[in-house]
Parts: C-alpha cells; sequence; structure tokens
C-alpha cells in the first residue's frame, strides 16, 4: 500500500463518518429546508470521489494521462472551498462536524502533497494507463468509491428534491 492510497482510505473513512454522524444523523441535510445548494456539493464532492478512489486504487497513471488524478482531485478543492462557503452562509455546523471538516482538509492537504510529488515522475514515463493489483488497498479503494457513487447519487435526488419543496412553496 501507497502512503497516498493510505490516506484516500483514511479520506474515505473521515468522510463517511461526517456524512453519517453530522450529514445524515445530526443535521438531517437530505430533509433540511434549504439545503439543496449544500447537497448539490455535496453529490458533487461524492462523484469527484467515486471515480478518484478507483483511478488511484485500481490504475497506474502515466504520461499526460496522469493529470486524470491532478484534476480530480484539483476539482475537489474547488468543491470544498465552495462547500465551507454555502455551509458558512446557511448554516452552523455542530462541534463533530467542524471538528471532522479540519481533519478532512488536513487530510486532504496531504494526499494534495503526495499526488503533487508524484505527478513529476508519472508525467515523465510514456502515455498509458496500467492496471494495479485488484486486492488489497485496490479493492477497497474500488469499494469506497462504489460506495461514494451511489451516495452521490441520492444527495443529487435529494438536491433536486429539496429544491422543487422550495420552489413549491415559493409558488403557493
Amino acid at each position: 500500500m501507497t502512503a497516498l492510497q493510505a490516506m484516500l482510505l483514511l479520506h474515505g473513512l473521515l468522510g463517511g463518518a461526517d456524512v453519517l454522524l453530522n450529514h445524515e444523523l445530526l443535521v438531517r441535510l437530505p430533509s433540511r429546508p434549504g439545503a439543496a445548494a449544500e447537497q448539490r456539493l455535496h453529490s458533487l464532492r461524492e462523484a469527484i470521489f467515486g471515480l478518484l478512489f478507483p483511478s488511484l486504487g485500481l490504475f497506474a497513471w502515466q504520461g499526460w494521462l496522469a493529470w486524470w488524478p491532478a484534476l480530480l482531485l484539483l476539482a475537489e478543492i474547488g468543491v470544498s472551498l465552495r462547500d465551507t462557503v454555502v455551509e458558512g452562509r446557511t448554516r452552523r455546523l455542530p462541534l463533530p462536524e467542524q471538528i471532522l471538516h479540519v481533519l478532512l482538509f488536513i487530510n486532504l492537504g496531504v494526499i494534495a502533497t503526495l499526488l503533487l510529488q508524484a505527478l513529476p515522475d508519472w508525467l515523465a514515463l510514456p502515455s498509458g494507463v496500467h492496471a494495479l493489483p485488484a486486492d488489497g488497498p485496490g479493492s477497497w479503494l474500488a469499494a469506497m468509491g462504489a460506495i461514494s457513487l451511489t451516495w452521490s447519487m441520492r444527495d443529487a435526488l435529494s438536491a433536486r428534491r429539496l429544491r422543487l419543496r422550495a420552489s413549491g412553496a415559493r409558488a403557493a
């Protein structure tokens, strides 16, 4: 297991804890009026990680194709920054959520650092994508990716439902 894969696994566990504990149990975001924008961002983040986890768990990206995981990570950083602004404008975060977000941001920085350190070596190789062993961390990251993509669809439907509910309330 590489350090990058280990940090991705940690990120999946921390992110899953944030979703289940904070978004579902404490705040109940999927049914909270006014949470449509936040749910859209969460859906986008989960889709990004749904691609990033298996991309770095099951494949070695070389040459110009190594930009794929780097661009996914850059997109995630953009979504996280926007999500922080939206959350700050729409609700007060409970203490457990604040703590988990700090840990997630620290870990995201570690992931970015590890990826940026590896990127020059990956770019120097002939372009291609090569399968990594599908056992161990690769299979764990693939499973996390599948869970993340599934949850992304759930949050997208929640965002749509909240938006339709809000537009119906405005029309009434």
